[in-house]
């Protein structure tokens, strides 16, 4: 980007210097002739190096992009909704107009001519061409017509290398600032975790008091008891009533002290604020050491990714910060939506890993008109700095749920399809594996293969085949697809299971999408689930031209 804005300024550059060597003024809009100024209509450089005005640049905008009045190149319109300012050109406009309010100010301090001066004076005609205040010092100098406007090139080069320095100086100054901001929060980090280390330290001494008190009662509790075990004895050899009568005080006594001792117990052990506190401490520790342990692992991953492009480097310190201070995603702050789990999912950098067989797989989640969305699975790694849940944590392990199939064909951009899943049945859960791609395929750049009674009641689309792709495979992921409660209907927008027309080939993992009601009677007893938005565009992929042209562009599940 930086790359492209000094692009863009040496381009204004060469423009300004073109325009004053071909005897157009560089202080003028080359659309509405009209002056630059520094407040409405500035100076504004295109992509291609052309200057106009911000007034003429807005009346040239249509649907987000300007065609250049000079060379008829048509660009996108900036993030901000403005080209750069072309600050060269303003720097050159500033030092013309400082140069004719000094002429005019040397002319004004000069005497009148003598009537033999004015005599010996060129004709006015003899300045024609020269720029503004070329009839001053330098003039008188002996400088040539060309050499000045070389001067003067090299001028606009100078100011324009000025401006450059200063934007680069500001840049600087932005980045500072930001590093300054990263410096205090992760000052502020490690403040949290010395206090989270005072606590728990605190906590490990109230344990280490509980246990010595523990100690202390379990002790005298054992003497309590090897007392009433010899009151005990006592009493089973008392032989006359003088002796029992001498022994009662003792065994009031020693039950007396039991009974408080027991009672103490009861009351004091465990002491609830004691377990709370550790408890607590306990919690918090144990989530500041996973979110370590996630940094460190990501710290791991760092080293072994291939180096980033070298030619914009803040970009890769800015992301190792990122990575550094971002702590690990829950499905709970996910299905929160709070407010950090937003920022990942809108700049695109929440991703759920699924791993079998050895195999590290990342499906993207996405935040899609108020949904999460998580996309089918892919080979490739999540970008740097993403924060990663597993797809067991967001994902049901079976139906009743909602799945989406993204479907295009020559003409039409993807457009979703969402399907209902009806509750656990073997087809149900075929479909939502092959939606996320858990067992490896999955439904991604399929495509649909038929349509069953065309334009006639009962119509409906058949596809499913991640196989041959053609309605040939089995296509059959999960043995037993005929086992389990389906229901039987024939409605537009019933999902149901397909079957071979000969049944010796064995079980068909396809399925159909009713696109109109069946005659009163028909249908299917396979149906285990229904279209609940997109059912119009099931019904335009059914009557396009070939059925075979109409993919699966995409798929996941609805969380």
């Amino acid at each position: 980007m930086e790359a492209a804005g000094r692009g863009s300024r040496m381009a204004g550059r060469r423009q300004v210097v073109k325009n004053m060597n071909t005897g157009g003024s560089p202080e003028e809009c080359p659309v509405c002739l009209t002056g630059y100024d520094g407040t409405v209509q500035r100076p504004r450089t295109l992509p291609c190096g052309h200057t106009v005005c911000t007034l003429c640049i807005d009346q040239l905008e249509e649907q987000g992009r300007v065609a250049c009045p000079e060379c008829r190149v048509s660009h996108a319109v900036p993030e901000g909704e403005q080209f750069p300012v072309c600050y060269a050109v303003e720097a050159l406009i500033r030092m013309l107009r400082d140069a004719e309010e000094a002429a005019a100010a040397a002319a004004a301090a000069l005497p009148p001519p003598s009537a033999g001066e004015a005599a010996a004076s060129p004709p006015p005609s003899a300045g024609e061409g020269a720029p503004p205040g070329a009839a001053g010092k330098k003039e008188a100098a002996g400088l040539s017509k060309k050499m000045r406007s070389f001067l003067q090139e090299q001028e606009a080069t100078v100011v324009a290398a000025i401006t450059a320095c200063r934007e680069a100086q500001s840049q600087l100054d932005q980045y500072q600032t930001t590093l300054a901001g990263w410096g205090k929060q992760q000052q502020q980090l490690e403040d949290r975790l010395l206090g989270l280390v005072d606590q728990s330290r605190s906590a490990r001494e109230l344990l280490q008091q509980e246990e010595s008190r523990v100690a202390a009662k379990e002790e005298e509790l054992k003497k309590e008891e090897q007392g009433l075990q010899a009151m005990l004895e006592t009493l089973r050899t008392l032989a006359t009533e003088q002796e029992a009568g001498a022994a009662m005080p003792e065994v009031f006594r020693w039950t007396g002290e039991a009974e408080q001792a027991v009672e103490e117990c009861r009351e004091g052990f465990p002491d609830a604020s004691t377990v709370t506190t550790a408890r607590k401490v306990r919690e918090a520790s144990s989530a500041a050491l996973e979110a370590g342990q996630a940094v460190q692992a990501a710290l791991e991953t760092l080293t072994t990714e291939e180096p980033r492009p070298q030619a914009d480097p803040d970009s890769t310190v800015m992301d190792r910060l990122h990575l550094i201070c971002t702590w690990r995603l829950t499905a709970e702050d996910l299905r929160s939506l709070t407010q950090p789990a937003r920022r990942l999912l809108e700049a695109g950098r929440v991703f759920a890993v699924h791993q079998a067989e050895g195999q590290r797989r990342h499906a993207r989640i996405s935040l899609e008109a108020g949904q999460l969305c998580l996309h089918a699975l892919k080979d490739h790694p999540p970008p740097l700095g993403a924060a990663t849940l597993q797809v067991s944590e967001v994902v049901p392990p079976s139906p009743p749920c909602t799945v989406f199939l993204d479907l295009s064909w020559p003409g039409s951009a993807p457009r979703r399809v969402q399907i209902r899943l009806s509750p656990d049945t073997p087809r149900g859960r075929q479909l939502l594996l092959l939606c996320t791609g858990q067992r490896g395929p999955s439904y991604v750049n399929t495509r649909l293969y038929g349509v069953g009674r065309k334009a006639e009641a009962g119509e409906f689309v058949k596809g499913g085949d991640y196989e041959s792709n053609d309605g040939e495979g089995s296509s059959v992921l999960l043995p037993g697809l005929g086992e389990g409660e389906y229901r039987k209907s024939g409605r537009a927008g019933d999902v149901c299971g397909l079957e071979w027309t000969d049944r010796t080939r064995g079980e068909c993992g396809h399925f159909g999408i009713f696109t109109r009601d069946c005659k009163d009677g028909g249908g299917t007893s396979l149906v285990f689930g229904e279209v609940v938005d997109g059912l119009h565009v099931v019904a335009e992929a059914a009557q396009h031209r070939d059925i075979k042209e109409v993919t699966v562009a995409d798929c996941g599940v609805v969380l």
